[in-house]
């Protein structure tokens, strides 16, 4: 059979397959790690306290001490360095610690032991963390913001992709070219990011990320500066200078970009060698 004879790829039938794949549990998705969960009901009962999520949390000493990072990180750092999850959780406060424990546990989501795209997903974590380290700056200058929230939001912005790529590798055509898988991605991520956060019980806010960060045109709904405005601006950030349609975005032009502010965008991107923020909030996530 010619490559002209070849069957063509049908994006709709690919989507609607994929989310029967989710409804139905026929596709392995990856979970948040048992610790992570067991830590959330117990942030979620009402009648915990803050030694209650300690205690879980001091059971896996690799969460535990990435908890410990976490509020020694620029998001939280005081005069001194806590060295303990009850000091890590005093410090970060009851109500963030969800946010905390979601974004730590958000590494182990961006995982997948099938080769092929192997390389993929490793690129997708690393985008990820690297704007929602941006978010995490920019967010910082909104007081109505909070910086937790904005970190997890990058982390999660491009979630839906994960059983893209999986569902991908039963198709030779999306892994024999890039641009085949790059297409059905950026076609399908948003909805599919939506779909599972919402049932993963997300807030809203985040759900709303996961639905709307691509969209150039958003008009959004009232007049300050969300989430998504957040993570647009770092996603076209990140993406500053790299070959994709994300570098063609001119700042000056773009809605979100315009509701944070020129000013904040030209000072994050021209900040002193010596302010190595970002880089610290990005290796404390990996």
């Amino acid at each position: 059979m010619s490559s002209s004879d070849s069957p063509k790829f049908d994006m709709k039938a690919f989507a609607n397959t994929l989310v029967e794949d989710i409804e139905s549990n026929r596709i392995r998705l990856p979970t948040l790690p048992a610790i992570s969960l067991e830590a959330l009901l117990v942030v979620n009962d009402a009648g915990s306290s803050m030694a209650d999520v300690a205690k879980i949390i001091s059971k896996d000493t690799s969460m535990a001490a990435r908890l410990v990072r976490y509020a020694n990180s620029p998001l939280y750092r005081g005069v001194n360095v806590v060295s303990s999850v009850k000091a890590a959780i005093t410090r970060i406060g009851f109500d963030a610690v969800k946010n905390a424990i979601l974004s730590l546990a958000m590494r182990d989501v961006f995982t997948t032991a099938f080769k092929p795209i192997q390389s993929r997903m490793e690129m997708l974590w690393k985008h990820s963390v690297d704007v929602a380290a941006k978010a995490t700056l920019l967010a910082a200058h909104f007081p109505h913001l909070n910086k937790d929230e904005a970190m997890l939001a990058g982390l999660i912005h491009d979630v839906g992709a994960i059983p893209v790529l999986i569902k991908a590798a039963e198709y030779p055509v999306l892994l024999e070219k890039e641009e085949n898988l790059d297409r059905v991605i950026d076609r399908l991520h948003m909805p599919i990011g939506k779909f599972m956060l919402s049932r993963w019980n997300f807030d809203p806010s985040l759900v709303d990320v996961a639905a709307n960060h691509d969209k150039m045109d958003r008009v959004p709904k009232g007049d300050k500066v969300d989430y998504v405005d957040i993570i647009q601006v770092a996603n076209i950030l990140s993406h500053k200078g790299n070959q994709s349609r994300w570098s063609d975005v001119d700042i000056k032009e773009n809605l979100a970009c315009k509701r944070i502010g020129l000013d904040l965008i030209a000072k994050l991107e021209n900040r002193s060698p010596d302010d190595d923020s970002e880089s610290e909030l990005s290796d404390m996530l990996n």
